[in-house]
């Protein structure tokens, strides 16, 4: 800090009056600008910039950091992009503005209350509120905090009608529905049973991958929210915008660039650590030999081969990736589960509606105009889907193709799985034969012995459940009917009939012969090697 003092030799006092000149000193203290600017709309207290020319936030005068990180996203140029869109209406402005939108300032406020330069863009006070309060006297009481959640205190997962805060106040509405799909997915249950109750007392370990403030502490993420110190089940939140994007962009690519969409981890990585959707579905993939827990969330792994129990004598040319999961599919999980597509009239062909892929289905079912629903029950047809996502990856040329192959797939995987265990009781357990059905239930050549899950072993009985587990078309671990990974999904499968086979003596089903299943007439898929295992050596416990 420069100062100035009276009176002054005459050379001294030219020396002082240069630095006057340069640096704005008065004739007894010098003093730096101030770190902020009166707001212009004083009513609301929102700030905006200091420097419009720059795009200098008035906050970023000592937040310089995020300054730094938040002027290279898109949210930094938001007001020049919808003025040369060419097509901005008045409404537009508020979401690409600072104004009460996502803040839940007292609207109006900011542009809409001043329209001034100063709130060009969706800076720091958009989503963080008023800033003006703070700036005057800071301190930790006083910090504006910005919001986790989409809606206000919701009755429901899905009740829309609740006033809508942080992203969900602009990322809404029929041209970005990201707040109406996102409320009807389920990253939006958080910690909840099927029947929609709240689990309270759930592990620990379910929130860092089903509560937004879990996952974000498991990730090193010490940002705080405006709910953080909140309490109640209705101060939960599921998987969040802020979960999966980072409000100021910080994350960069490995080319040094900052992540599109300003995720928090890259999605085109096959590398189920670094992955965003797969640092979630990853959990249980292959067999806990000290558990009788199944499959938990695999996707991640049977993606890229590395899932399931894997019988001996598995070839393992097989165990590899799927086009889904190689550089054929280079968004890998979200190149076919975040995909948009434009609904438009059938009639007169006008825009209704964008979808923008925030129900996180591949082939998500259509309402009777064309636009996605929740409603997952739909039959698998070219009508009552859409099959966009397949039918651009370039893999499937048509919908219809794509429709032909989940038919096979899905058929085959079906037909496996029941011929291995068929739970017709649906207890998730394997009972003897005629309350089940399939190999496993033949308790006389498989002893409820090899189910002891206890014994830090897995036999073949086992690794055949967990693999029926993971893979049956109904209540599956993996939920994908085989799309995951169709080619490994029916060579584990195969691999695991010839097994329980040749360990245990149990016979074949009518019309099944080790010769057919080797030969694959199934489907496309690679053979076993063999021999599996000595056929008189017989593991029996």
């Amino acid at each position: 800090m420069f100062g100035c003092r009276s009176p002054l030799s005459p050379r001294r006092a030219t020396i002082a009056l240069g630095l006057s000149a340069l640096l704005g000193c008065t004739d007894t203290v010098f003093r730096d600008r101030e770190p902020f600017n009166p707001p212009i709309d004083t009513k609301a207290g929102l700030l905006g910039y200091f420097t419009v020319s720059t795009k200098q936030t008035t906050c970023g005068n000592c937040h310089t950091e995020k300054q730094a990180d938040w002027v290279q996203t898109k949210h930094a140029n938001a007001y020049a992009d919808l003025v040369g869109s060419n097509s901005a209406q008045s409404s537009c402005y508020t979401c690409h503005t600072v104004s009460a939108n996502g803040n839940l300032a007292t609207a109006p406020a900011g542009w809409d209350a001043k329209q001034d330069s100063a709130y060009y863009d969706v800076q720091c006070e958009s989503c963080h509120g008023p800033g003006f309060t703070h700036v005057q006297a800071p301190s930790l009481q006083n910090i504006p905090l910005a919001h986790e959640a989409i809606l206000a205190n919701p009755a429901s997962a899905t009740d829309n009608t609740a006033k809508k805060e942080g992203c969900g106040s602009c990322h809404s509405g029929i041209h970005t529905p990201f707040e109406e799909e996102w409320a009807q997915s389920g990253h939006a249950r958080p910690l909840r049973e099927d029947d929609g109750t709240f689990v309270a007392d759930a592990s620990p370990t379910c929130g860092s991958c089903h509560e937004g403030h879990k996952i974000l502490e498991a990730w090193n993420v010490v940002t705080n929210y405006a709910e953080r110190d909140s309490a109640g089940s209705e101060h939960y939140f599921g998987i969040t915008c802020p979960v999966c994007h980072d409000p100021h962009g910080t994350a960069k690519g490995a080319d040094g660039k900052p992540l599109p969409g300003q995720l928090r981890f890259p999605i085109d990585v096959a590398d189920p650590n670094i992955n965003l959707c797969m640092k979630y579905h990853q959990r249980r993939s292959v067999p806990d030999q000290a558990s009788s827990r199944g499959p938990h969330a695999p996707q991640g792994p049977l993606l890229l081969g590395d899932a399931g129990y894997h019988p001996q004598g598995l070839d393992p040319d097989v165990v590899q990736p799927t086009s889904h999961g190689s550089s054929a599919n280079p968004r890998l999980c979200a190149g076919c589960h975040v995909n948009g597509f434009t609904v438009t009239d059938k009639e007169t062909g006008a825009f209704t509606f964008q979808s923008v892929g925030h129900l996180f289905r591949p082939t998500p079912c259509l309402d009777a105009s064309g636009k996605p629903v929740a409603d997952n029950t739909c039959p698998h047809t070219t009508t009552a889907r859409s099959w966009a996502a397949c039918a651009a990856s370039g893999c499937h040329n048509t919908a219809a193709n794509a429709v032909t192959a989940f038919r096979d797939d899905s058929t085959s995987l079906d037909q496996l799985t029941k011929t291995i265990w068929d739970d017709k009781n649906g207890n998730d357990k394997v009972d003897a034969s005629p309350t089940d059905g399939g190999l496993l239930s033949d308790q006389t050549s498989i002893p409820t012995t090899e189910y002891q899950t206890n014994d830090n072993n897995v036999t073949p009985a086992e690794g055949a459940v967990f693999n029926v587990r993971m893979l049956r078309t109904v209540n599956g671990g993996d939920k994908s009917y085989g799309v995951h990974n169709p080619f490994l999904a029916k060579a584990l499968l195969r691999a695991n009939v010839v097994e329980l086979h040749d360990v245990y003596g149990v016979p074949l089903p009518p019309g099944f012969s080790i010769t057919s299943l080797l030969n694959d007439p199934l489907g496309p898929g690679r053979p076993l090697s063999r021999p599996l295992i000595d056929p008189a050596v017989r593991r029996r416990r």
